[in-house]
């Protein structure tokens, strides 16, 4: 992960809007700074996602930059705001990969999380001991262990399936049941917890059977948050052994968005991948 990945997404967003701003403008960063009346290297460290700007700090600046659309007006001074809130990862801030870190922030603020995974079963629905097993195996290869910290922060992420208002849906593959992480009494445990999940009116569970074959979500998981309860911003999660992404190019969120009306459109209906998750709960 490079260092610019490391730096808070929100920071990142609101700098590449006000380095276009000011560029449009056809100012060089010390005329700006004037114009503003910050330090060069004040504006510096905004553009570049390296310092929070206060949503005060950032209207006055917008406003010198001559920005008027109220819709983007909003979805930076959301983004200002929702930076500076004090949210439970925090805590975390020093044990946990900055990303993962910044992923729950967003995450807090989503008001709709679509989620794909092909062989697992999604970290927002595990129990403490899936979890444990899923660390267990990776442990080999890591260069710095996972240790309690690492569990408690993805217990700690399942808090806001406690509220109502958040609508989540995943799309599992039927590996992710029949994969036997850390045995059968784990799996067993866990295929309850995912049945509970399924009672939940505002949660929805759906598996894609191995019978449908050959599927666009063959590529890998991926999470879709929808941040924000009005004209939210929509986000696009990947992570692959090395590295993670967060997605916000228009063109792309809407082709993960048509991937995951595929694959919705192959995985079973609510009431038959209840039942297929209570038929391999049976068979362990």
């Amino acid at each position: 992960m490079t260092s610019d990945d490391r730096l808070s997404y929100r920071r990142r967003k609101i700098g590449q809007a006000l380095r276009r701003y000011r560029e449009e403008r056809n100012l060089t960063q010390d005329a700006a700074a004037r114009l503003v009346e910050r330090s060069p290297a004040s504006l510096s460290a905004y553009e570049n996602g390296h310092r929070a700007v206060r949503p005060r700090d950032l209207r006055q600046i917008l406003d010198h930059y001559g920005v008027t659309d109220d819709r983007e007006r909003k979805r930076l001074l959301d983004l200002a705001a929702q930076g500076r809130k004090k949210g439970w990862w925090r805590d975390f801030m020093s044990y946990e990969d900055p990303f993962i870190v910044d992923f729950a922030s967003l995450e807090a603020e989503a008001s709709r999380a679509r989620s794909f995974e092909a062989v697992a079963v999604p970290g927002l629905l595990q129990t403490e001991a899936y979890t444990r097993a899923v660390f267990a195996a990776y442990e080999p290869v890591r260069v710095r262990p996972r240790d309690q910290n690492a569990i408690a922060f993805r217990m700690a992420r399942q808090r806001i399936l406690e509220v109502p208002s958040f609508q989540a849906a995943w799309i599992i593959g039927e590996s992710a049941l029949r994969l036997k992480v850390g045995g059968r009494e784990v799996m067993r445990a866990q295929c309850r917890r995912l049945i509970q999940v399924t009672e939940q009116g505002h949660l929805d569970l759906r598996v894609v059977p191995d019978s449908a074959g050959a599927h666009p979500g063959m590529s890998g998981s991926f999470t879709i948050l929808d941040v924000g309860a009005e004209d939210p911003m929509k986000v696009v999660a990947v992570d692959s052994l090395t590295r993670s992404w967060l997605i916000d190019e228009l063109p792309s969120v809407e082709y993960y968005e048509r991937v995951y009306a595929e694959l919705r459109s192959l995985a079973l209906p609510k009431s038959q991948s209840r039942a297929l998750i209570e038929t391999v709960a049976s068979e362990l």
